[in-house]
């Protein structure tokens, strides 16, 4: 349990440095010239791959033989839970989709509303006028 809980903290630090360079390499630092910041991310890379062919080896040629294949068993597990949210991830795009897709047919059908009320309203004018105009004419056709 105790190497459980180091390994568990080398894994979490190994994280936060990917997301910590894949945020860097999103915004660069603006006083450092484009060589060195390319120098910096590949030195931190090669980093995290030397740690993790260590901590591989540990565990395949340094763990107790009692344990059992401990890397084999981890890479099994880590592949599940990240098919599993890879799945949990596929799920929630496609429910932002069809939300997305919701809201742009609701408001489709409002400016179709909109739209057919407009008409309505301008053919209604339109009649309204024509028959103040028509009603002018006999008024002032009936005057002379």
């Amino acid at each position: 349990m105790e190497i459980s809980s180091y390994i568990g903290q080398f894994f979490d630090a190994h994280e936060q440095v990917k997301a910590a360079a894949a945020e860097q390499k999103k915004n660069p630092p603006k006083g450092k010239s484009l060589k060195a910041q390319a120098l910096d991310n590949i030195f931190k890379e090669m980093e995290l791959e030397r740690e993790a062919v260590e901590l591989r080896e540990l565990l395949i040629y340094g763990v107790d033989p009692a344990l059992g294949a401990v890397w084999s068993r981890f890479q099994d597990e880590f592949e599940r839970l990240q098919a599993e949210q890879e799945k949990e991830r596929l799920e929630q795009e496609a429910k932002d989709r069809v939300a997305q897709w919701q809201r742009r047919k609701m408001l489709n059908q409002l400016q179709d509303r909109a739209l057919i009320i407009g008409v309505v309203m301008i053919v209604t004018l339109y009649l309204h006028l024509l028959f103040q105009a028509i009603r002018q004419m006999t008024i002032t056709k009936w005057d002379s």
